[in-house]
């Protein structure tokens, strides 16, 4: 993987963690994220304006931007109900696994293959994910795995890595035929009307107006830094393989299990830290594979 766009990864790793830890500590997620969804709508206006003003937007531009509306929706929503019921060091490492779905719906939709080093890289972090499910090395802890993975917040976790695998396909291809930022952009402000309808439609106008209240400034971060990490994550897409930039957004679970564990007291046991360092081996070899 060339240096740049490994870079910017590298870059946007810490800020997806970041962010995913303020939702988490969100007194409501599905009203946190669909106010954050409508600060960043407000904060990216005016780039966004200039760059519909010199951009020659054509009709098959809607069909992109709506596509990737849908399936983006669907992360933030599944993303959202997994912090309802899991911790952000067990849900965060799932939510961020969509290495084990991206090479094959990059095979098959636009044709990338990967070498040995990439698929080596790919098994590691796979291995790191599922070790970090354990409670301890023995029969009993790995009994848990499956007790951990049945959860709620682990399943959807699953499903918000499953459109993770989707959207970064379908965003490589799209940004091969439209502007990245104004494709963003106009996904994204799909996405804020679809997620404000449904907070305002099914929570009350007091419990909006407290979330408001409580975390309007960690809003306004989670609106900010989630445009900026994947616009950086759209670049890299340009000049690399989906499965590698996948792949590598990987070691953002190391951060996340970091800040679960020393922000939110969540355990970090021997098996986690095990895991985190297989799957950051996988992530360095990354950088080697072609």
């Amino acid at each position: 993987m060339e240096t740049f766009p490994f870079s910017l990864v590298l870059i946007s790793i810490f800020t997806h963690a970041y962010w995913n830890y303020l939702i988490k500590r969100a007194k409501n997620k599905h009203i946190f994220t669909a106010l954050s969804k409508l600060a960043e709508v407000l904060i990216f206006l005016f780039p966004a304006i200039y760059f519909f003003l010199v951009t020659n937007f054509q009709s098959e531009f809607l069909f992109l931007i709506l596509i990737a509306g849908v399936i983006t929706f669907l992360n933030y929503f599944f993303l959202s109900s997994a912090y309802k019921y899991g911790d952000l060091s067990l849900v965060y490492p799932i939510a961020r696994s969509s290495i084990i779905f991206l090479p094959i719906i990059a095979f098959y939709f636009i044709g990338e293959r990967i070498d040995t080093v990439g698929i080596l890289a790919i098994s590691l972090i796979l291995l790191g994910t599922f070790v970090m499910h354990m409670e301890s090395f023995d029969r009993p802890g790995i009994r848990t795995i499956f007790k951990n993975i049945g959860n709620k917040g682990s399943m959807y976790a699953v499903l918000a890595a499953f459109t993770v695998a989707c959207y970064t396909i379908w965003d490589k291809i799209s940004i091969s035929r439209m502007q990245p930022f104004l494709y963003f952009y106009l996904y994204t402000f799909i996405v804020a009307i679809l997620y404000n309808a449904i907070a305002f439609y099914k929570f009350e106008k007091d419990e909006i107006k407290t979330e408001w209240q409580l975390n309007r400034w960690r809003i306004i971060k989670v609106g900010f830094f989630n445009s900026f990490t994947y616009i950086l994550v759209l670049i890299a897409l340009t000049t690399s393989k989906a499965s590698y930039v996948g792949g590598l957004r990987q070691l953002s679970i190391v951060i996340g299990a970091f800040f679960g564990f020393r922000f939110l007291k969540e355990k970090l046991g021997t098996p986690r830290l095990v895991g985190i360092l297989i799957s950051i081996l996988g992530v360095c070899l990354i950088y080697f594979a072609k």
